[in-house]
Parts: C-alpha cells; structure tokens; sequence
C-alpha cells in the first residue's frame, strides 16, 4: 500500500476516534430514547421513497453523461457503488475509486471515467450552489452564518456557471500554454487536458446537456425533500427552506478535508452545525447528528446490499 494512502486512512482514523470521543462527551444518552420516541415510521418510508427516486435520477444522468452507450442497468450499479464508495472512503478516495471502476469494468479509459466524474460533480456544485443561495436569502436576517452562506453560496455558484460554459475549457488551455516551461510531462498533461476538453466539448454541444442539468437540479431538490421527510420523522419541525438551508450547510462542511472513515464522528458533528445554523437549538442536536448519519448510511447500505443481490441472482442466470 502507498504510503500517501497509509497516512490518509491514518488521520481519517484518528479523525473518526476523535470527533467521536469529543461528541459523546458532550451527549446525554437519553436524547437517543427521546429520538426514538419521536419516530414517524411513515415519514421514514417517504423518505427512503424519496431517496430511490434521487438515486434513479442520478443513474439517468450518467447514462446521459455516458458517450460508450453502457445500458440503464449498468449505470445503476455503478451508481450503488458510487454512493457506497464515497460515503465510507475518506474525502477525495472515493472519486478516485469509483474512476478505476468505470476503467477496471468497462469500456472507459481513466480520461473518460474522470470526464463522466468532472461533469457530474460540476453539475451537483451548480444545481446545489443554486439551492443554498436561493434558500440564504430566504432566511430571516438573524440566522446564524446567513450572510457568510449567500457569499459562499453566490461564489460556488459564479464559479461553477463559468465551469459549464464552452468557452470556459478553451480559456484554461489558453491559460495553461502560457505557463513557462516545455517539458515532457507538461506537453503530457496539455494533451490529456485537451483529449478531455474535446469529450466534455462534445456533451456541452449536444441536446442532452440541458437535460442533464435539470437532472442535477431535480436530484438535489430531492435531496433536500428527503432531509426535510427525515427530520420530520424525527420529530423537528423545520419548514422546507429552514431543511434547504440545513442541507447546503451541511453540504459545504463536506468540503472540509477532515473526514474520517465512514464518516463516523465527523458526519454527526457536520449534522449538529447544520441543524444550530438553520435555527435548531434543541439540547439533542448532537444526538441527532449520529442518528442522521446512521439513518443515511442504512439508506446507502440497503440500496447496495439488495442491488448486490439482484446482480448475483442475474449472473447466476447466465
């Protein structure tokens, strides 16, 4: 194993360990049973509902993004791996192990895998940008962190609107070949960065990039209607603009290159911010944290461990 790979899974360790120890010291136990007790059973079912159907519209969105042709259901398991793989890879690993699947599985090079990646992730940054700033400025004036989220949120926003232009990859190689120096590894990489422009240049310039963006939008839009159905169920009370507003700070915490594996700790402190700076003050609110992130890791978990069953039981067929 890399040494690089050893320190990161390292500190994602010791990060783990310790959100989780500084978290727990400050929890009362009884918040859980209280939690528990608060259950809606019905908003739970919506949500995971809910949950599918974001899921369903991510897979339409690779197969869109897809340029090899790969069937639906191919798109689908990648998807499952891709929501497992990043949610317990510490931050940056599970992009790059889902980007040596698609080249280790399919008919993609690692430049079309990153291709597909880059789009996607630009397309989740612009969509949900868009939802954080629409939702900032619809919060009271006295909401904790309200005028620091519109500046962020307007800043990701400009800056992945430009990322989506066409002109936007020519301008960076024109940026790029100014830079001093001639070597071959920078001859290596201008090359591989057109290559890649080229094929992103051939999804901006077709008619399913309209499509896919508003993919992005709905996928996200269902992601805040599925965190406001989760904190309903759990009995918080939150309209959906305070759920939206939750959600993108959440999101931007998720930024933060201190993540542990699974996430565990550092997740339940994300949740806990998130739900102070959307107006949540109740003493639970750590405890929350850690239900939040187990309620969305047993989403990801049973969405993979069925849709492993079924790939199984269809290969068995063959």
């Amino acid at each position: 194993m890399d040494i690089k790979i050893k320190k990161r899974l390292l500190c994602a360790i010791l990060f783990s360990i310790g959100f989780t120890i500084f978290l727990l010291l400050r929890v009362d136990w009884s918040h859980f049973s209280l939690i528990a007790g608060r259950l809606d059973i019905k908003e739970l079912i919506a949500a995971y509902c809910v949950f599918l159907f974001g899921n369903l519209i991510r897979t339409f969105r690779f197969y869109k993004l897809d340029h090899m042709d790969k069937k639906l259901s191919d798109w689908w398991y990648i998807n499952v791996f891709y929501n497992f793989i990043t949610a317990t890879l510490p931050g940056g690993s599970g992009e790059a192990a889902t980007a040596y699947v698609l080249k280790r599985f399919s008919k993609f090079n690692i430049l079309g895998a990153l291709r597909i990646l880059l789009l996607s992730r630009l397309m989740d940054l612009f969509a949900l940008s868009s939802l954080f700033f629409i939702a900032a400025l619809m919060m009271r004036s006295d909401t904790s962190y309200r005028e620091a989220a519109i500046w962020l949120s307007g800043t990701l926003l400009l800056i992945s609107s430009v990322s989506l232009l066409r002109s936007s990859g020519q301008v960076v190689m024109k940026l790029l070949l100014c830079l001093p120096g001639h070597s071959a590894l920078m001859k290596r990489v201008n090359e591989k960065l057109s290559e890649l422009l080229n094929i992103s240049e051939e999804q901006r310039g077709n008619n399913s990039f309209g499509i896919t963006l508003f993919q992005s939008a709905l996928m996200w839009i269902g992601g805040i209607v599925l965190m406001h159905l989760v904190l309903r169920s759990f009995g918080i009370d939150f309209t959906l603009i305070q759920s939206a507003y939750c959600f993108g700070v959440y999101a931007i915490f998720q930024i933060v290159p201190v993540q542990g594996i699974a996430g565990i700790g550092t997740q339940a402190a994300w949740w806990a911010l998130a739900l102070n700076a959307a107006g949540y003050s109740g003493s639970e609110a750590i405890a929350l944290g850690f239900v939040l992130h187990g309620t969305y890791y047993l989403f990801i978990s049973s969405m993979g461990i069925f849709s492993v069953l079924v790939w199984l039981k269809g290969r068995g067929k063959r």
